[in-house]
């Protein structure tokens, strides 16, 4: 399993692949298998018009990214480590934090 992600060409904020659209939250980011996540980045990688730099992310059955990509996912899906906090985040979003 993986999650797609990217940066929104116009302003750089952090975007999420779900049910055919780009998000802001991690949360509810669609969960893909791994050919059709390699063929939906493929499509966005291509088009670029209106996200840059889509990667996959792999994930464990629970839904958490692998260790060696936990750190730089969480800093994505839940904001900065100084200034706009986590919990800002999750509480702007109504939720707890992603990937914890």
């Amino acid at each position: 399993m993986k999650l797609l992600t990217a940066n929104r060409l116009t302003d750089g904020l952090v975007l999420w692949y779900a049910d055919g659209q780009w998000v802001e939250d991690a949360a509810i980011a669609t969960h893909l298998e791994d050919a059709a996540g390699e063929a939906l980045k493929a499509e966005w990688a291509a088009r670029e018009t209106e996200v840059v730099a889509p990667y996959l992310i792999p994930v464990t059955d629970d839904g958490t990214p692998v260790q060696r990509e936990l750190v730089r996912e969480f800093v994505r899906a839940n904001g900065p480590t100084i200034g706009q906090t986590t919990f800002d985040t999750a509480k702007q979003f109504k939720r707890d934090e992603v990937f914890q």
